[in-house]
Protein backbone atom coordinates (compact mmCIF):
# COMPACT_ATOMS: atom_id res chain seq x y z
CA UNK A 1 0.00 0.00 0.00
CA UNK A 2 1.58 3.36 -0.53
CA UNK A 3 1.74 5.98 1.73
CA UNK A 4 -1.32 7.80 2.42
CA UNK A 5 -1.54 12.07 1.49
CA UNK A 6 -0.23 11.82 -2.24
CA UNK A 7 -4.20 12.51 -3.32
CA UNK A 8 -5.52 16.00 -4.79
CA UNK A 9 -6.65 19.00 -2.52
CA UNK A 10 -9.81 18.66 -1.28
CA UNK A 11 -10.50 22.06 -2.97
CA UNK A 12 -9.09 21.15 -6.51
CA UNK A 13 -11.58 18.25 -6.69
CA UNK A 14 -14.95 19.70 -5.89
CA UNK A 15 -16.56 20.44 -8.94
CA UNK A 16 -18.75 23.49 -9.02
CA UNK A 17 -22.48 22.07 -8.69
CA UNK A 18 -23.85 25.12 -10.34
CA UNK A 19 -22.14 24.61 -13.40
CA UNK A 20 -23.83 20.82 -13.83
CA UNK A 21 -27.28 22.79 -12.59
CA UNK A 22 -26.51 25.66 -15.62
CA UNK A 23 -25.05 22.82 -18.15
CA UNK A 24 -21.95 21.20 -19.06
CA UNK A 25 -18.91 22.55 -20.92
CA UNK A 26 -19.02 21.58 -24.28
CA UNK A 27 -16.46 18.69 -26.45
CA UNK A 28 -13.13 20.07 -28.39
CA UNK A 29 -14.30 18.81 -31.88
CA UNK A 30 -17.33 20.86 -33.22
CA UNK A 31 -19.95 19.21 -33.91
CA UNK A 32 -22.96 19.09 -36.72
CA UNK A 33 -25.14 20.48 -33.05
CA UNK A 34 -22.86 23.06 -33.04
CA UNK A 35 -22.56 23.98 -36.75
CA UNK A 36 -26.18 24.41 -36.75
CA UNK A 37 -25.73 26.47 -33.34
CA UNK A 38 -23.35 28.94 -36.06
CA UNK A 39 -26.11 29.22 -38.24
CA UNK A 40 -28.55 30.13 -35.21
CA UNK A 41 -25.92 32.43 -34.23
CA UNK A 42 -26.46 34.11 -37.24
CA UNK A 43 -29.61 34.43 -37.25
CA UNK A 44 -29.97 36.16 -34.08
CA UNK A 45 -27.80 38.72 -35.46
CA UNK A 46 -29.60 39.50 -38.14
CA UNK A 47 -32.31 40.08 -36.02
CA UNK A 48 -30.63 41.73 -33.26
CA UNK A 49 -29.88 44.42 -36.36
CA UNK A 50 -33.48 44.66 -37.99
CA UNK A 51 -34.68 45.33 -34.01
CA UNK A 52 -31.96 47.48 -33.53
CA UNK A 53 -34.42 50.28 -32.44
CA UNK A 54 -37.01 47.95 -30.45
CA UNK A 55 -35.68 47.68 -26.77
CA UNK A 56 -37.64 45.02 -25.48
CA UNK A 57 -36.96 42.35 -28.46
CA UNK A 58 -33.18 43.52 -28.28
CA UNK A 59 -33.19 41.98 -24.92
CA UNK A 60 -34.75 38.58 -25.27
CA UNK A 61 -32.54 38.00 -28.46
CA UNK A 62 -29.01 39.06 -26.30
CA UNK A 63 -30.47 36.45 -23.70
CA UNK A 64 -31.02 34.12 -26.64
CA UNK A 65 -27.73 34.81 -28.35
CA UNK A 66 -26.06 34.35 -24.68
CA UNK A 67 -26.92 31.05 -24.56
CA UNK A 68 -26.38 29.80 -27.72
CA UNK A 69 -22.74 31.43 -27.09
CA UNK A 70 -22.73 28.85 -24.06
CA UNK A 71 -24.41 26.11 -25.71
CA UNK A 72 -21.23 26.48 -28.53
CA UNK A 73 -18.45 27.28 -26.17
CA UNK A 74 -19.26 26.74 -22.80
CA UNK A 75 -18.55 29.80 -20.68
CA UNK A 76 -16.92 32.67 -22.31
CA UNK A 77 -16.30 36.27 -22.40
CA UNK A 78 -19.32 36.85 -25.52
CA UNK A 79 -21.92 35.15 -23.57
CA UNK A 80 -21.07 37.01 -20.62
CA UNK A 81 -21.17 40.42 -22.80
CA UNK A 82 -24.87 39.13 -24.43
CA UNK A 83 -26.73 38.36 -21.07
CA UNK A 84 -25.22 41.57 -19.81
CA UNK A 85 -26.48 43.35 -22.75
CA UNK A 86 -29.94 41.09 -21.88
CA UNK A 87 -29.86 42.52 -18.42
CA UNK A 88 -29.24 46.20 -19.19
CA UNK A 89 -32.13 45.85 -21.85
CA UNK A 90 -34.68 44.68 -19.31
CA UNK A 91 -33.74 46.91 -16.81
CA UNK A 92 -34.53 49.94 -19.43
CA UNK A 93 -37.77 48.26 -20.00
CA UNK A 94 -38.93 47.31 -16.66
CA UNK A 95 -38.96 43.91 -17.14
CA UNK A 96 -38.08 42.64 -13.55
CA UNK A 97 -38.65 39.19 -14.19
CA UNK A 98 -36.23 38.44 -17.24
CA UNK A 99 -34.22 41.23 -15.65
CA UNK A 100 -33.27 38.56 -12.97
CA UNK A 101 -33.54 35.75 -14.85
CA UNK A 102 -30.01 37.39 -17.09
CA UNK A 103 -28.88 38.39 -13.73
CA UNK A 104 -28.43 34.89 -12.39
CA UNK A 105 -26.77 33.82 -16.01
CA UNK A 106 -24.18 36.24 -15.41
CA UNK A 107 -23.68 35.18 -12.00
CA UNK A 108 -23.07 31.81 -13.16
CA UNK A 109 -20.07 32.43 -15.58
CA UNK A 110 -18.84 34.52 -12.70
CA UNK A 111 -18.90 31.48 -10.59
CA UNK A 112 -16.21 29.90 -12.83
CA UNK A 113 -13.65 32.22 -11.84
CA UNK A 114 -12.50 32.45 -8.07
CA UNK A 115 -11.08 36.14 -8.79
CA UNK A 116 -15.16 37.20 -9.88
CA UNK A 117 -16.61 34.50 -7.52
CA UNK A 118 -17.70 37.88 -5.57
CA UNK A 119 -19.35 39.14 -8.07
CA UNK A 120 -21.33 35.89 -8.86
CA UNK A 121 -22.49 36.51 -4.52
CA UNK A 122 -23.56 39.99 -5.62
CA UNK A 123 -25.58 38.79 -8.17
CA UNK A 124 -27.43 35.95 -6.38
CA UNK A 125 -28.43 37.67 -3.39
CA UNK A 126 -29.68 40.96 -5.94
CA UNK A 127 -31.83 37.97 -7.01
CA UNK A 128 -32.44 36.83 -4.17
CA UNK A 129 -33.69 40.13 -2.32
CA UNK A 130 -36.31 39.98 -5.24
CA UNK A 131 -37.50 36.35 -5.41
CA UNK A 132 -38.38 36.89 -1.84
CA UNK A 133 -40.16 39.99 -2.08
CA UNK A 134 -42.34 38.99 -5.01
CA UNK A 135 -42.72 34.97 -3.21
CA UNK A 136 -41.23 33.45 -5.84
CA UNK A 137 -40.05 30.31 -3.74
CA UNK A 138 -38.74 27.99 -6.23
CA UNK A 139 -36.28 30.73 -7.60
CA UNK A 140 -35.38 31.79 -4.52
CA UNK A 141 -34.29 28.68 -2.82
CA UNK A 142 -32.41 27.81 -6.01
CA UNK A 143 -30.85 31.59 -5.29
CA UNK A 144 -29.86 30.19 -1.37
CA UNK A 145 -28.35 27.01 -2.95
CA UNK A 146 -26.05 29.02 -5.29
CA UNK A 147 -25.02 31.42 -2.96
CA UNK A 148 -23.86 28.18 -0.48
CA UNK A 149 -22.31 26.48 -3.15
CA UNK A 150 -20.25 29.44 -3.79
CA UNK A 151 -19.34 30.36 -0.20
CA UNK A 152 -18.69 26.38 0.72
CA UNK A 153 -14.94 26.58 0.27
CA UNK A 154 -14.38 29.92 1.40
CA UNK A 155 -11.60 29.82 4.48
CA UNK A 156 -12.48 29.28 7.49
CA UNK A 157 -15.35 27.28 6.80
CA UNK A 158 -18.83 29.05 7.72
CA UNK A 159 -20.63 26.64 9.53
CA UNK A 160 -23.57 28.60 9.38
CA UNK A 161 -24.22 27.66 5.97
CA UNK A 162 -24.88 23.97 7.45
CA UNK A 163 -27.98 25.59 9.41
CA UNK A 164 -29.04 26.91 5.97
CA UNK A 165 -29.23 24.43 4.26
CA UNK A 166 -30.93 22.21 6.88
CA UNK A 167 -33.50 25.15 6.61
CA UNK A 168 -33.74 24.95 2.67
CA UNK A 169 -34.31 20.89 3.04
CA UNK A 170 -37.21 21.80 5.14
CA UNK A 171 -38.59 24.09 2.30
CA UNK A 172 -37.88 21.50 -0.07
CA UNK A 173 -39.59 18.73 1.18
CA UNK A 174 -42.49 20.83 2.13
CA UNK A 175 -42.84 22.14 -1.22
CA UNK A 176 -41.67 18.33 -2.64
CA UNK A 177 -39.19 20.43 -5.25
CA UNK A 178 -36.90 17.02 -5.52
CA UNK A 179 -34.55 18.77 -7.69
CA UNK A 180 -33.68 20.95 -5.10
CA UNK A 181 -33.32 18.56 -2.61
CA UNK A 182 -30.73 17.20 -4.16
CA UNK A 183 -29.04 19.23 -4.45
CA UNK A 184 -29.18 20.45 -1.12
CA UNK A 185 -28.42 17.16 0.17
CA UNK A 186 -25.43 17.38 -2.40
CA UNK A 187 -24.14 20.26 -0.62
CA UNK A 188 -24.90 19.10 2.79
CA UNK A 189 -22.83 15.57 1.74
CA UNK A 190 -20.13 18.12 0.92
CA UNK A 191 -19.93 20.97 3.80
CA UNK A 192 -19.57 17.88 5.67
CA UNK A 193 -16.77 16.51 3.84
CA UNK A 194 -14.94 19.38 4.50
CA UNK A 195 -15.29 18.70 7.81
CA UNK A 196 -14.21 15.34 8.52
CA UNK A 197 -18.11 14.30 9.43
CA UNK A 198 -17.74 11.25 7.30
CA UNK A 199 -20.79 9.49 9.14
CA UNK A 200 -23.09 12.63 7.90
CA UNK A 201 -21.76 13.29 4.33
CA UNK A 202 -22.75 9.69 3.47
CA UNK A 203 -26.03 9.96 4.84
CA UNK A 204 -26.55 13.17 2.88
CA UNK A 205 -24.89 11.68 -0.05
CA UNK A 206 -27.17 8.69 -0.03
CA UNK A 207 -30.02 11.20 0.23
CA UNK A 208 -29.39 13.15 -2.35
CA UNK A 209 -28.92 10.02 -4.53
CA UNK A 210 -32.06 8.39 -3.81
CA UNK A 211 -33.69 11.50 -5.51
CA UNK A 212 -31.18 11.64 -8.17
CA UNK A 213 -32.10 8.54 -9.60
CA UNK A 214 -35.81 8.73 -9.07
CA UNK A 215 -35.75 11.57 -11.31
CA UNK A 216 -33.18 10.20 -13.43
CA UNK A 217 -30.57 12.93 -13.12
CA UNK A 218 -27.64 11.24 -14.59
CA UNK A 219 -24.81 14.48 -14.00
CA UNK A 220 -26.32 14.32 -10.15
CA UNK A 221 -25.97 10.49 -9.83
CA UNK A 222 -22.53 10.65 -11.09
CA UNK A 223 -21.37 13.65 -8.91
CA UNK A 224 -22.89 11.73 -5.97
CA UNK A 225 -21.15 9.25 -6.89
CA UNK A 226 -17.45 10.96 -6.99
CA UNK A 227 -18.43 12.03 -3.31
CA UNK A 228 -19.09 8.62 -1.84
CA UNK A 229 -16.29 8.03 -3.47
CA UNK A 230 -14.41 10.57 -1.64
CA UNK A 231 -15.65 9.57 1.61
CA UNK A 232 -14.82 6.08 1.35
CA UNK A 233 -11.34 7.44 0.03
CA UNK A 234 -10.87 9.72 3.82
CA UNK A 235 -12.21 6.57 5.67
CA UNK A 236 -9.26 4.60 4.07
CA UNK A 237 -11.62 2.35 2.20
CA UNK A 238 -9.55 2.11 -1.21
CA UNK A 239 -11.60 -0.85 -2.99
CA UNK A 240 -14.85 0.83 -2.63
CA UNK A 241 -13.75 4.30 -3.05
CA UNK A 242 -12.72 2.88 -6.59
CA UNK A 243 -15.84 1.13 -7.19
CA UNK A 244 -17.75 4.53 -6.65
CA UNK A 245 -15.07 6.45 -8.76
CA UNK A 246 -15.02 4.43 -11.80
CA UNK A 247 -19.19 4.03 -11.32
CA UNK A 248 -18.70 8.28 -11.58
CA UNK A 249 -16.59 7.58 -14.61
CA UNK A 250 -19.14 5.67 -16.48
CA UNK A 251 -21.75 8.76 -15.83
CA UNK A 252 -19.69 11.45 -16.31
CA UNK A 253 -20.09 11.97 -19.94
CA UNK A 254 -15.88 12.39 -20.26
CA UNK A 255 -16.08 13.96 -23.72
CA UNK A 256 -18.63 16.92 -22.91
CA UNK A 257 -16.50 17.81 -19.63
CA UNK A 258 -12.71 17.20 -19.68
CA UNK A 259 -12.36 19.00 -16.25
CA UNK A 260 -14.72 16.45 -14.06
CA UNK A 261 -13.48 13.83 -15.88
CA UNK A 262 -9.58 14.79 -15.18
CA UNK A 263 -10.69 15.14 -11.21
CA UNK A 264 -12.25 11.44 -11.55
CA UNK A 265 -9.49 9.25 -13.38
CA UNK A 266 -6.80 11.56 -10.88
CA UNK A 267 -8.45 10.01 -7.89
CA UNK A 268 -8.35 6.44 -9.41
CA UNK A 269 -5.20 5.87 -10.17
CA UNK A 270 -4.84 7.44 -6.75
CA UNK A 271 -6.88 4.06 -5.15
CA UNK A 272 -5.01 2.22 -7.85
CA UNK A 273 -1.75 3.71 -6.82
CA UNK A 274 -2.72 2.46 -3.06
CA UNK A 275 -4.20 -1.14 -3.77
CA UNK A 276 -1.00 -1.77 -5.01
CA UNK A 277 -2.05 -2.18 -8.80
CA UNK A 278 0.45 0.18 -10.71
CA UNK A 279 -0.56 -1.30 -14.13
CA UNK A 280 -3.56 0.07 -13.72
CA UNK A 281 -2.54 3.42 -11.91
CA UNK A 282 -0.14 4.26 -14.54
CA UNK A 283 -3.04 3.98 -17.33
CA UNK A 284 -5.58 6.73 -15.59
CA UNK A 285 -2.16 8.55 -14.97
CA UNK A 286 -1.90 8.63 -18.49
CA UNK A 287 -5.61 9.70 -18.61
CA UNK A 288 -5.06 12.24 -16.33
CA UNK A 289 -2.03 14.15 -18.12
CA UNK A 290 -4.48 13.80 -21.53
CA UNK A 291 -7.64 15.28 -19.87
CA UNK A 292 -5.32 18.20 -18.70
CA UNK A 293 -3.69 18.42 -22.33
CA UNK A 294 -7.25 18.32 -23.76
CA UNK A 295 -8.74 20.90 -21.44
CA UNK A 296 -6.05 23.30 -22.70
CA UNK A 297 -6.43 22.56 -26.12
CA UNK A 298 -10.06 23.06 -26.07
CA UNK A 299 -9.95 25.99 -24.66
CA UNK A 300 -7.39 27.83 -27.52
CA UNK A 301 -9.82 26.40 -29.86
CA UNK A 302 -12.00 28.09 -29.39
CA UNK A 303 -11.14 31.27 -30.66
CA UNK A 304 -10.65 30.09 -34.29
CA UNK A 305 -14.14 28.80 -33.94
CA UNK A 306 -14.97 31.94 -33.30
CA UNK A 307 -13.21 33.28 -35.90
CA UNK A 308 -14.94 31.15 -38.35
CA UNK A 309 -18.21 33.13 -36.82
CA UNK A 310 -16.99 36.28 -37.55
CA UNK A 311 -16.22 35.01 -41.39
CA UNK A 312 -20.05 34.61 -41.50
CA UNK A 313 -20.79 37.67 -40.55
CA UNK A 314 -18.61 39.11 -42.88
CA UNK A 315 -20.99 37.41 -45.46
CA UNK A 316 -23.89 38.66 -43.67
CA UNK A 317 -22.34 42.29 -44.85
CA UNK A 318 -22.12 41.44 -48.11
CA UNK A 319 -25.97 39.74 -48.60
CA UNK A 320 -26.83 43.40 -46.63
CA UNK A 321 -25.24 45.35 -49.86
CA UNK A 322 -27.21 43.09 -52.50
CA UNK A 323 -30.53 44.30 -50.26
CA UNK A 324 -29.43 47.74 -50.73
CA UNK A 325 -29.29 47.41 -54.20
CA UNK A 326 -32.72 45.97 -54.94
CA UNK A 327 -34.06 48.72 -52.42
CA UNK A 328 -32.70 51.55 -54.66
CA UNK A 329 -34.21 50.20 -57.72
CA UNK A 330 -37.93 50.73 -56.30
CA UNK A 331 -37.56 53.82 -54.40
CA UNK A 332 -34.76 56.04 -54.32
CA UNK A 333 -35.96 58.48 -51.28
CA UNK A 334 -35.81 55.26 -49.31
CA UNK A 335 -32.57 54.05 -50.88
CA UNK A 336 -30.95 57.26 -49.13
CA UNK A 337 -32.65 56.15 -45.90
CA UNK A 338 -31.41 52.45 -46.51
CA UNK A 339 -28.07 53.15 -47.42
CA UNK A 340 -27.52 55.25 -44.30
CA UNK A 341 -28.70 52.71 -42.29
CA UNK A 342 -26.87 49.99 -43.36
CA UNK A 343 -23.36 51.84 -43.47
CA UNK A 344 -23.85 52.38 -40.12
CA UNK A 345 -25.16 49.35 -39.12
CA UNK A 346 -22.06 47.67 -41.55
CA UNK A 347 -19.39 49.99 -39.96
CA UNK A 348 -20.20 48.73 -36.06
CA UNK A 349 -19.93 45.51 -37.05
CA UNK A 350 -17.03 45.80 -38.62
CA UNK A 351 -16.01 47.98 -36.12
CA UNK A 352 -16.27 44.91 -33.88
CA UNK A 353 -15.13 42.37 -36.03
CA UNK A 354 -11.75 44.27 -36.68
CA UNK A 355 -11.66 44.92 -32.96
CA UNK A 356 -12.32 41.06 -32.57
CA UNK A 357 -9.25 40.33 -34.95
CA UNK A 358 -6.79 42.98 -33.68
CA UNK A 359 -7.45 41.09 -30.01
CA UNK A 360 -7.15 38.18 -31.71
CA UNK A 361 -3.98 38.97 -33.57
CA UNK A 362 -2.36 41.02 -30.11
CA UNK A 363 -3.59 37.00 -28.37
CA UNK A 364 -1.02 35.23 -30.88
CA UNK A 365 1.22 37.59 -30.97
CA UNK A 366 1.38 37.34 -27.13
CA UNK A 367 1.98 33.49 -27.57
CA UNK A 368 4.47 33.91 -29.76
CA UNK A 369 6.51 36.55 -28.06
CA UNK A 370 5.98 33.86 -24.20
CA UNK A 371 7.16 31.03 -26.49
CA UNK A 372 10.18 32.91 -27.45
CA UNK A 373 10.53 33.56 -23.74
CA UNK A 374 10.28 30.45 -22.95
CA UNK A 375 12.86 29.11 -25.81
CA UNK A 376 15.60 31.79 -23.98
CA UNK A 377 14.72 30.48 -20.66
CA UNK A 378 15.37 27.10 -21.72
CA UNK A 379 18.82 27.80 -23.28
CA UNK A 380 19.88 29.73 -20.45
CA UNK A 381 18.98 26.88 -17.97
CA UNK A 382 20.64 24.32 -20.23
CA UNK A 383 23.78 26.81 -19.91
CA UNK A 384 23.58 27.04 -16.09
CA UNK A 385 23.01 23.38 -15.60
CA UNK A 386 25.50 22.09 -18.21
CA UNK A 387 28.38 25.03 -16.46
CA UNK A 388 27.13 23.57 -13.05
CA UNK A 389 27.51 20.23 -13.76
CA UNK A 390 30.96 20.89 -15.46
CA UNK A 391 32.22 22.90 -12.42
CA UNK A 392 30.85 20.02 -10.37
CA UNK A 393 33.22 17.67 -12.08
CA UNK A 394 36.08 19.73 -11.94
CA UNK A 395 35.79 20.33 -8.22
CA UNK A 396 35.29 16.56 -7.46
CA UNK A 397 38.98 15.84 -9.43
CA UNK A 398 40.59 18.81 -8.09
CA UNK A 399 39.74 17.67 -4.76
CA UNK A 400 40.52 14.22 -5.26
CA UNK A 401 43.80 15.05 -8.05
CA UNK A 402 44.98 17.79 -6.40
CA UNK A 403 44.47 18.02 -2.48
CA UNK A 404 44.71 14.38 -2.21
CA UNK A 405 48.07 13.65 -3.99
CA UNK A 406 49.40 16.55 -1.29
CA UNK A 407 48.05 15.07 1.85
CA UNK A 408 49.42 11.90 0.31
CA UNK A 409 52.78 13.16 0.14
CA UNK A 410 52.56 14.91 3.49
CA UNK A 411 51.73 11.33 4.90
CA UNK A 412 54.72 9.92 3.00
CA UNK A 413 57.01 12.49 4.41
CA UNK A 414 56.16 11.80 7.57
CA UNK A 415 56.53 7.93 7.44
CA UNK A 416 59.75 8.73 6.00
CA UNK A 417 61.18 12.12 7.81
CA UNK A 418 59.32 11.89 10.84
CA UNK A 419 62.38 10.59 13.15
CA UNK A 420 61.57 13.18 15.69
CA UNK A 421 57.74 12.13 16.02
CA UNK A 422 56.91 10.40 18.98
CA UNK A 423 55.06 7.37 18.43
CA UNK A 424 51.76 9.16 19.65
CA UNK A 425 52.23 11.98 17.76
CA UNK A 426 52.90 10.13 14.19
CA UNK A 427 50.38 7.90 15.06
CA UNK A 428 47.85 11.18 15.85
CA UNK A 429 49.39 13.29 12.46
CA UNK A 430 48.57 10.22 10.53
CA UNK A 431 44.84 9.69 11.79
CA UNK A 432 44.02 13.22 11.43
CA UNK A 433 45.29 12.85 7.72
CA UNK A 434 43.18 9.96 7.01
CA UNK A 435 40.61 12.09 8.36
CA UNK A 436 41.00 14.55 5.79
CA UNK A 437 41.30 12.03 3.08
CA UNK A 438 37.79 10.22 4.21
CA UNK A 439 36.44 14.01 4.20
CA UNK A 440 37.57 15.11 0.66
CA UNK A 441 36.15 12.06 -0.51
CA UNK A 442 32.66 12.56 0.80
CA UNK A 443 32.95 16.59 -0.43
CA UNK A 444 34.07 15.26 -3.46
CA UNK A 445 31.23 12.39 -4.29
CA UNK A 446 28.61 14.29 -2.58
CA UNK A 447 29.42 17.01 -5.41
CA UNK A 448 29.43 14.72 -8.35
CA UNK A 449 28.44 11.43 -7.89
CA UNK A 450 31.22 8.91 -8.86
CA UNK A 451 28.49 6.22 -9.94
CA UNK A 452 26.89 9.24 -12.03
CA UNK A 453 28.53 8.71 -14.51
CA UNK A 454 29.79 5.21 -14.37
CA UNK A 455 26.70 3.07 -13.66
CA UNK A 456 24.08 5.56 -14.13
CA UNK A 457 20.50 6.70 -12.60
CA UNK A 458 19.54 3.61 -10.79
CA UNK A 459 22.79 2.75 -9.21
CA UNK A 460 23.40 6.50 -8.27
CA UNK A 461 19.85 6.60 -6.47
CA UNK A 462 20.62 3.68 -4.83
CA UNK A 463 24.15 4.95 -3.34
CA UNK A 464 22.56 8.45 -2.30
CA UNK A 465 19.96 6.71 -0.81
CA UNK A 466 22.28 4.50 0.94
CA UNK A 467 24.37 7.77 2.55
CA UNK A 468 21.31 9.06 3.38
CA UNK A 469 19.77 6.30 5.43
CA UNK A 470 23.13 6.38 6.93
CA UNK A 471 22.66 10.02 8.69
CA UNK A 472 18.89 10.13 8.62
CA UNK A 473 15.76 7.66 10.58
CA UNK A 474 13.43 8.15 7.46
CA UNK A 475 13.43 4.85 5.55
CA UNK A 476 14.20 5.54 1.63
CA UNK A 477 13.28 3.04 -0.79
CA UNK A 478 13.55 2.66 -4.49
CA UNK A 479 11.10 0.39 -6.70
CA UNK A 480 11.66 -0.18 -10.38
CA UNK A 481 8.53 -1.21 -12.94
CA UNK A 482 9.05 -2.27 -16.47
CA UNK A 483 12.17 -2.70 -18.92
CA UNK A 484 14.93 0.16 -17.67
CA UNK A 485 16.17 1.81 -20.97
CA UNK A 486 19.76 3.04 -21.02
CA UNK A 487 19.28 7.43 -20.68
CA UNK A 488 21.90 9.50 -21.79
CA UNK A 489 24.06 11.28 -19.60
CA UNK A 490 22.20 15.06 -19.79
CA UNK A 491 18.57 13.34 -18.24
CA UNK A 492 20.73 11.10 -15.92
CA UNK A 493 22.04 14.20 -14.48
CA UNK A 494 18.71 15.92 -14.67
CA UNK A 495 16.93 13.33 -13.28
CA UNK A 496 19.12 12.72 -10.44
CA UNK A 497 19.08 16.44 -9.63
CA UNK A 498 15.38 16.22 -9.83
CA UNK A 499 15.15 13.54 -7.34
CA UNK A 500 17.91 14.71 -5.42
CA UNK A 501 16.64 17.69 -4.87
CA UNK A 502 12.85 16.44 -3.83
CA UNK A 503 14.13 13.76 -1.21
CA UNK A 504 16.03 16.69 0.09
CA UNK A 505 13.12 18.58 0.49
CA UNK A 506 11.14 15.78 2.24
CA UNK A 507 13.60 15.42 4.72
CA UNK A 508 13.79 19.34 5.41
CA UNK A 509 10.62 20.68 5.24
CA UNK A 510 8.27 17.51 5.88
CA UNK A 511 9.58 15.13 8.71
CA UNK A 512 8.60 12.31 7.02
CA UNK A 513 9.07 8.39 8.24
CA UNK A 514 9.26 7.02 4.95
CA UNK A 515 10.36 8.46 1.33
CA UNK A 516 9.52 6.00 -1.91
CA UNK A 517 10.75 6.01 -5.08
CA UNK A 518 8.70 4.62 -7.71
CA UNK A 519 10.58 4.16 -11.21
CA UNK A 520 7.73 3.16 -14.33
CA UNK A 521 8.83 2.76 -17.79
CA UNK A 522 5.86 2.08 -20.94
CA UNK A 523 6.68 2.66 -24.64
CA UNK A 524 6.53 6.56 -24.57
CA UNK A 525 7.19 7.69 -20.70
CA UNK A 526 9.59 7.72 -17.95
CA UNK A 527 7.06 7.83 -14.94
CA UNK A 528 8.55 8.76 -11.96
CA UNK A 529 7.01 9.39 -8.47
CA UNK A 530 8.38 10.57 -5.65
CA UNK A 531 6.25 10.32 -2.13
CA UNK A 532 6.38 11.07 1.64
CA UNK A 533 4.00 10.49 4.55
CA UNK A 534 5.46 13.95 5.90
CA UNK A 535 3.50 17.05 6.88
CA UNK A 536 2.13 17.66 3.49
CA UNK A 537 1.00 21.38 2.17
CA UNK A 538 -2.06 23.53 0.61
CA UNK A 539 -0.87 22.77 -3.55
CA UNK A 540 -1.46 26.07 -4.52
CA UNK A 541 -0.49 28.42 -1.70
CA UNK A 542 2.91 27.03 -0.98
CA UNK A 543 5.52 29.63 -2.14
CA UNK A 544 7.94 27.68 -4.64
CA UNK A 545 11.38 28.42 -3.49
CA UNK A 546 14.92 27.90 -6.01
CA UNK A 547 14.55 24.14 -5.05
CA UNK A 548 11.00 23.82 -6.45
CA UNK A 549 11.73 25.74 -9.57
CA UNK A 550 14.84 23.76 -10.11
CA UNK A 551 12.85 20.51 -10.34
CA UNK A 552 10.24 22.01 -12.15
CA UNK A 553 12.66 23.64 -15.06
CA UNK A 554 15.23 20.18 -15.21
CA UNK A 555 11.54 18.55 -16.25
CA UNK A 556 10.23 21.28 -18.77
CA UNK A 557 13.76 21.11 -20.12
CA UNK A 558 13.28 17.25 -21.24
CA UNK A 559 9.66 18.08 -22.65
CA UNK A 560 8.35 16.49 -19.08
CA UNK A 561 5.50 17.67 -16.78
CA UNK A 562 5.40 17.85 -12.69
CA UNK A 563 1.98 16.89 -10.96
CA UNK A 564 2.05 17.74 -6.84
CA UNK A 565 -0.62 16.65 -5.07
CA UNK A 566 -0.62 17.10 -1.40
CA UNK A 567 -2.42 18.18 1.52
CA UNK A 568 -1.91 19.17 5.12
CA UNK A 569 -0.93 15.91 7.55
CA UNK A 570 -1.67 13.83 4.24
CA UNK A 571 1.48 13.48 2.93
CA UNK A 572 3.18 14.57 -0.39
CA UNK A 573 3.38 12.92 -3.97
CA UNK A 574 4.82 13.99 -6.44
CA UNK A 575 4.48 12.52 -10.26
CA UNK A 576 6.90 13.15 -13.38
CA UNK A 577 6.15 12.21 -16.66
CA UNK A 578 8.83 12.17 -19.36
CA UNK A 579 8.97 11.04 -23.27
CA UNK A 580 11.53 8.57 -23.55
CA UNK A 581 12.49 9.56 -26.76
CA UNK A 582 13.35 12.86 -24.98
CA UNK A 583 15.62 10.79 -22.80
CA UNK A 584 16.91 7.39 -24.12
CA UNK A 585 20.81 7.22 -25.54
CA UNK A 586 20.70 7.98 -29.23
Amino acid sequence: MMIPGHKSTFKTLLTGTILWIMGTLTGLGQSREEETDSLNLLEINKSIINNNNNPQALAHLYLKLGKSYESIYGFNKFSLEAFQQSAGLFKQTGDSANYYDAIMKVATIYYVDNFTKKYALEHYYAALRYFKKTGDIENKIHCQLSIIDTKKLQKPFDYKLITELKEVEKECISYRYDLQLSYAHNLLAICHIINGNLNEARKYANLSQMYAEGAKIKWLVSLNYFYMGKIEDHNHQKKKALDYYLKALALSGETKNVAYAKDITEAVAACYTDLGDHKNANIYHKKTLSFINQFYESEQTKNFRLEKVNNQFKNLQAESKLIEQEIRKTNMQNVILVIVLIFLVSGAIALYIGNRQQKLISNQQELINEQKIKNLELKSLESLMQGQENERSRIARDLHDSLGIQLSQIKFFIETHGKNFLPEEKKSVNRIIDEAFYEIRVISHNIHPFSLSNFGLIIALEDLIHKLQSIKKTEISIRKYGNFPELNQEAIALLYRAIQELINNALKHAHPNKIIIQIITNEEELLINVEDDGNGFEVGQEEKGSGINNVIFRVEYLSGQVIWQSSPERGTSVMISVPLKKVTAS
